[in-house]
């Protein structure tokens, strides 16, 4: 899955940040451990989210964007259909004015 990234790099960040943080308060190594453990599980878990939600986007996205080509096509198809019975019905006419 190409939106793989974006959960990797929340997780990551949120263990620098917990680690960074664990530091500062100069916590034991049990007391950083367990927190950031807890912190990229809570945060893999966000992740998740967040991807699932930019890939429904995207995928409501391609449909529209499909169904608004399909719309211009089958527009395109009609006015080209419509201009040729109009030809016809020039061409009809005009021979019926040369008789």
């Amino acid at each position: 899955m190409k939106d793989k990234p974006i959960v990797i790099i929340i997780t990551l960040t949120a263990g620098l940040i917990a680690c960074v943080c664990c530091i500062l308060n100069h916590a034991g190594l049990l007391a950083t451990l367990i927190t950031v453990l807890v912190s990229l599980i809570v945060f893999l878990i966000i992740g998740q989210i967040v991807n699932s939600i930019f890939a429904k986007q995207n995928r409501e996205a391609e449909e529209r964007l499909k169904d608004e080509k399909q719309r211009l096509e089958e527009e395109a198809l009609k006015a080209q259909q419509a201009n040729e019975e109009q030809e016809k019905a020039d061409q009809s006419k005009e021979e019926s004015d040369s008789k």
